[in-house]
């Protein structure tokens, strides 16, 4: 778990608007030091996908529904892979970051804990089945702090941009099976 310190100024009037397209993205760190400055990462109730390209730059992205989570999105990874199905650009970027704001107000999953990890895990899995990268998930409390899934488990906070490679399929056994 990090903290963070709000840089925003308490008087809407004075908030200087941030954007997602100006600095590249390459580590969970660079999420932070965009969500110290944006006032709106503590009051999101959804999360937002960030479709990233070879640099970190941010190129597309989806939002998803109010209450959504990794646990919900490794239960059904379809949910994320619609916007890919329903792109009418250019063909949208292979790596993903999701960020995860999370309310008092739905305190049965507001506290990070292994059941998350768990879930990155397994839906970085099966999002490689499609060819995405899923980069991170950084999960944001209203309390200014934040946690990197993707940290958790590799115990690092950078990302690696390498291409995805399509998990092989393990060859249909032949003979009896031993029990």
């Amino acid at each position: 778990m990090h903290r963070y310190r709000p840089l925003w100024s308490e008087n809407p009037d004075e908030r200087v608007p941030v954007s997602c397209f100006d600095n590249p993205f390459r580590d969970a760190l660079d999420v932070e030091q965009l969500a110290e400055r944006d006032a709106t990462t503590t009051w999101r109730t959804w999360p937002e996908v960030w479709h990233l390209d070879e640099e970190g730059r941010f190129r597309c992205g989806s939002k998803g529904s109010t209450g959504e989570t990794v646990r919900t999105y490794a239960e059904e990874p379809g949910r994320l892979l619609e916007c890919r199905l329903t792109w009418t650009g250019s063909r949208c970027p292979d790596h993903w970051v999701i960020i995860e704001p999370r309310h008092r107000h739905h305190a049965d999953v507001y506290e990070v804990t292994e059941g998350d990890a768990q879930a990155f895990v397994l839906l970085r899995r099966q999002l490689a089945r499609s060819q995405v990268n899923l980069l991170d998930v950084v999960v944001f409390h209203q309390e200014h702090r934040w946690w990197s899934l993707h940290e958790l488990t590799s115990g690092t906070t950078a990302w690696s941009f390498a291409p995805v490679v399509r998990p092989l399929r393990r060859p249909a056994r032949r003979g009896p099976r031993l029990r």
